[in-house]
């Protein structure tokens, strides 16, 4: 696959800052926002191809990670979505199209959900 690229929501600056760095060290292009409404917003203007979504569950503003994730299933369904949080239960509500990454997570985990969302979205 040539370079993914990326687009991870995630609140908290140091853990965005590390999972931008993994992921940019894995070979992709990244862009980050610390809202799911940044990212809806970008999602929205873009005219770049998003080839994965990797967002926290809760974040503050009009939209959680949770709700872009039924958004993007219904406008862009081919889209893959990685959702991650310390919250455990979340895991039961999520679609089949969205794969739940536990928080905390270590780099190997996070690469094996990256991977494995992008070879099989």
């Amino acid at each position: 696959m040539a370079q993914p690229s990326i687009l991870v929501l995630e609140d908290d600056e140091i853990i965005r800052a590390l999972m931008v760095e993994v992921l940019e060290d894995f070979g992709a292009h990244v862009t980050s926002f610390p809202s799911a409404d940044e990212g809806m917003t970008f999602l929205e203007r873009t005219s770049d191809p998003v080839d994965l979504i990797v967002s926290d569950i809760q974040m503050p503003g009009l939209l959680n990670g949770y709700d872009l994730s039924k958004v993007v299933a219904h406008r862009w369904p081919s889209l893959p979505v990685v959702l991650t949080s310390g919250n455990t239960a979340m895991a039961a509500q999520l679609g089949s199209t969205v794969r739940f990454l536990p928080k905390p997570w270590s780099v190997e985990g996070l690469l094996d959900y990256v991977q494995s969302a992008l070879t099989h979205p």
